[in-house]
């Protein structure tokens, strides 16, 4: 029986592996779940280390300017944060929140949330004065929308572009927001905010200080962190295809990994890599890897779900459970 079990197994095995290898080099995104608790359902960049004052990796951005876009996928029923009041003000961060490079109590820090299925872009400077700009759209209709924030340091003047079209545009609050590279977070989170404070967190609410601050339940793809202004006037054309880089990229991200926790960004920019780390976990447990993106074609059910979570943390779908459970 044994021998007469070794070629199925050895087949087994090199389906397997083929399945693994590619799956790594398809285009694939993270689904998040908006659990908003316990340091999980997010990807954390670190962008200072609070020990020295050495200046942080490139995605640390806000010393110039800056253009931050992405792609994102959700539902309203998903998320639940009311409309926002935008102004001058930091009402950005009662949304469910989608990008998070808050600093708790202090300033120099931004932010992309939802509420009421439109998008809030805030930022608020050292010395706490603070802009959050709001869409007119709706973007939680479970299509994938292109996502620009932009800034200028010298007047503060803030964009806010959604699939290619302007929706929000004001002067904010001038000067450097980047993170302070001799930054110290406060003693606000059971202790010092050193597990929170010096990340981009993305898909999460970075402190988890409770429901009145929700994070974000949806899709997200394509992140690009460019060190100008990549967009101007009333309208652009939107990508088609992934984001490459370029000499103005700090960061990019194309969550093309498929597996595992680590985040690659692939932008080349001197100083970094600036990777990010996946934390997996909650209920439902996220975020999980999946093959929905904005330049795949849609699900035929339309469902807004990932893979299925695999027995060890990560995703993987019914095809590679098949293999697996056969190789054993």
């Amino acid at each position: 029986m044994r021998y007469a079990g070794t070629p199925l197994t050895i087949t087994a095995l090199l389906l397997l592996l083929l399945g693994c290898a590619e799956r790594a080099s398809a285009q694939t995104s993270l689904r998040f779940y908006g659990n908003g608790t316990g340091d999980i359902d997010r990807v954390k960049i670190r962008i200072d280390d609070p020990s020295n004052a050495q200046p942080g990796p490139p995605a640390d951005v806000g010393a110039t300017d800056f253009t931050i876009e992405l792609w994102l996928r959700g539902r309203l029923a998903d998320n639940s944060a009311g409309a926002i009041s935008c102004g001058s003000n930091i009402n950005w961060i009662n949304g469910n929140i989608v990008l998070d490079r808050d600093r708790y109590n202090q300033g120099r820090k931004y932010g992309l949330s939802l509420g009421a299925g439109r998008l809030a872009f805030g930022v608020t400077d050292l010395s706490q004065s603070s802009r959050t700009l709001c869409s007119s759209a709706s973007v939680l209709d479970d299509r994938w929308h292109h996502v620009a924030l932009q800034r200028r340091r010298a007047d503060g003047q803030m964009w806010l572009y959604v699939d290619g079209k302007l929706e929000a545009q004001s002067a904010g609050p001038p000067g450097d927001i980047s993170y302070p590279d001799d930054g110290t977070p406060g003693n606000y989170c059971g202790g010092p905010c050193t597990g929170s404070d010096p990340f981009l967190v993305i898909g999460a609410e970075k402190h988890d200080a409770g429901s009145a601050y929700p994070s974000f339940s949806g899709f997200v793809d394509e992140l690009r962190i460019s060190t100008m202004l990549r967009y101007s006037g009333a309208s652009y054309v939107v990508p088609s295809a992934p984001f490459v880089s370029d000499a103005n990229t700090a960061a990019l991200y194309h969550f093309d990994e498929g597996q595992g926790d680590v985040i690659g960004d692939s932008s080349g920019a001197a100083g970094g890599p600036s990777d990010g780390v996946r934390r997996f976990g909650g209920t439902p447990a996220g975020p999980l890897w999946s093959s929905e993106t904005p330049f795949s074609a849609p699900a035929a059910d339309g469902a807004i779900d990932g893979p299925a979570p695999s027995r060890d943390g990560g995703a993987r779908d019914a095809a590679t459970d098949a293999v697996t459970d056969a190789a054993r």
